[in-house]
């Protein structure tokens, strides 16, 4: 059987229960707990009960700051980037918010370089 490396799951801007009142049943459904080896998020969970649902699904959760996060008092404090490793990749997690002009390449490369 062909190794494939690891599995890595990107999602963002969940904003549940805010916008939406839960993950669509046919995405929800390939969500396997430990299917995938790393969950990247690039904020806006919503709620605790979403984060602890990421932290489920694979043992390596890799969380940013989105620009609307949940607060309260089990809020969990993300960090504004990230730098992981998975395999031979070096992968650099911001939410976007901070990319001004927004989809500017420019702004983004300079993004791409302060995270190394």
């Amino acid at each position: 059987m062909a190794n494939f490396g690891e599995l890595v799951l990107v999602l963002g801007d969940l904003h549940i229960p805010h916008r939406a009142s839960a993950i669509p049943e046919k995405f929800k459904r390939m969500l396997v707990p430990n299917k995938m080896q790393h969950v990247v998020c690039t904020g806006n969970l919503g709620s605790k009960e979403n984060y602890d649902g990421l932290r489920d699904l694979a043992p390596n959760v890799h969380v940013v700051s989105g620009d609307v996060e949940y607060t309260g008092p089990q809020a969990t404090p993300f960090p504004e980037t990230r730098v992981i490793s998975v395999g031979e990749f070096r992968i650099g997690v911001i939410h976007g918010h901070q990319v001004i002009p927004w989809g500017d390449h420019m702004a983004l490369s300079m993004w791409r370089r302060k995270l190394g």
